[in-house]
């Protein structure tokens, strides 16, 4: 069975929860005796060790970093990608990494993995709202199965779209282990002058991040705590504006740029993790945070109580007095957050990316 995965993720982001997703998913595969993975990654400098996959197993088609992340590289690598397609020849499944199906690829059973309905859900908050959901519009009917990450995410793509349920899917995805490392914990505690709440990923207005700065004010917690931001790009100079407002810049530090090891440490040592997204199809961070220890405070929407289970602490995120009460109760209540954290490990430990690839390689094989 030969299946193709393309360009277009890769293109767009050098690391982030979909990458991974499609590596893992290679790498599993590498494993199987009669499936054969190629991926036509073209200009890329994504964080993953594609080449390191055996190399019979899992062909990668790839160059230097040559164009940052971005439109520019998304056109160069689509064109370079419809020029080498023809040469190689018929697949039996493909599964693009995006919403986009490239028109030269002949394949069997085309297969797409939906992650969130977020765009749906607030339009207004996205200036390429209409383009994304014109390829949604134009690609989801025309796939032959579709994996959710979710049954929330499901249940989201089904009242969106109109869509026969029957070749749709959910399968979850699985958790990598982040490595430790006794570096980078000391590079990290030299960075921080206090205990810390801990934040991690994109501040798009859905992750409501501003909800959380609020939240750390109003509790008073910044007086006695640091707010750490990881990920995500530096801040902006808005966000910098409502930090200097509620008068925060002394304790909220950000790392726009991390490694995988400086991120384990930061869970580790977190006092606590906050979770405050107004929607998520699946959401990786709450689940390396439990792996590590780290107590979880999350909203209660979209699939997040889904995949969270009962581990986290949970806030409506509707309501501001329900986030600092929450907040508060999070940082104090020292027998729940011993239940959060012995409940956390068991949840993180049921999802597996073993599982995850089984599931995905019984679904190909019921689409042949």
């Amino acid at each position: 069975m030969r299946i193709l995965y393309d360009h277009q993720v890769f293109s767009l982001q050098n690391a982030g929860g979909a990458s991974r997703y499609f590596y893992e998913l290679m790498k599993y595969l590498a494993g199987v005796p009669d499936a054969q993975t190629e991926l036509l990654l073209g200009i890329s400098g994504t964080v993953y060790p594609f080449r390191r996959l055996p190399a019979s197993k899992a062909k990668v088609m790839a160059f230097g970093e040559s164009l940052p992340p971005g439109t520019l590289r998304y056109l160069v690598n689509e064109a370079w990608s419809n020029l080498r397609v023809p040469f190689l020849g018929k697949m039996d499944i493909y599964h693009p990494t995006a919403y986009l199906r490239m028109p030269m690829v002949r394949a069997r059973r085309v297969v797409a993995t939906h992650h969130d309905c977020t765009h749906e859900r607030y339009p207004e908050l996205f200036p390429d709202v209409k383009k994304v959901l014109w390829a949604r519009q134009w690609m989801l009917p025309r796939v032959d199965a579709i994996i959710c990450v979710s049954e929330s995410c499901r249940q989201d793509l089904l009242q969106f779209y109109n869509l026969d349920p029957a070749k749709t899917r959910v399968i979850r995805h699985g958790l990598s282990p982040l490595p430790r490392s006794a570096q980078a914990a000391a590079n990290l505690r030299g960075r921080l002058r206090r205990d810390y709440v801990l934040y991690v990923g994109m501040r798009a207005a859905f992750k409501n991040f501003a909800g959380l700065l609020k939240a750390f004010h109003e509790t008073k917690l910044h007086r006695s705590l640091d707010l750490l931001v990881l990920g995500g790009g530096p801040l902006t100079a808005q966000e910098k504006a409502l930090i200097a407002s509620l008068e925060m810049s002394d304790c909220v530090t950000c790392l726009p740029i991390i490694s995988d090891e400086l991120l384990a440490e930061a869970y580790a040592g977190a006092k606590l993790f906050v979770y405050p997204s107004l929607n998520e199809g699946f959401g990786f961070p709450p689940l390396e945070a439990m792996s590590l220890g780290c107590p979880v405070l999350a909203s209660r929407v979209s699939s997040i109580p889904e995949v969270c289970q009962d581990a986290p602490f949970y806030f409506d995120p509707a309501d501001q007095d329900s986030f600092n009460r929450e907040l508060v109760r999070a940082m104090s209540d020292q027998d729940a957050r011993k239940q959060v954290i012995k409940r956390g490990r068991e949840v993180a430990a049921q999802y597996s990316w073993e599982k995850c690839g089984q599931e995905t390689l019984a679904l190909y094989r019921a689409c042949q």
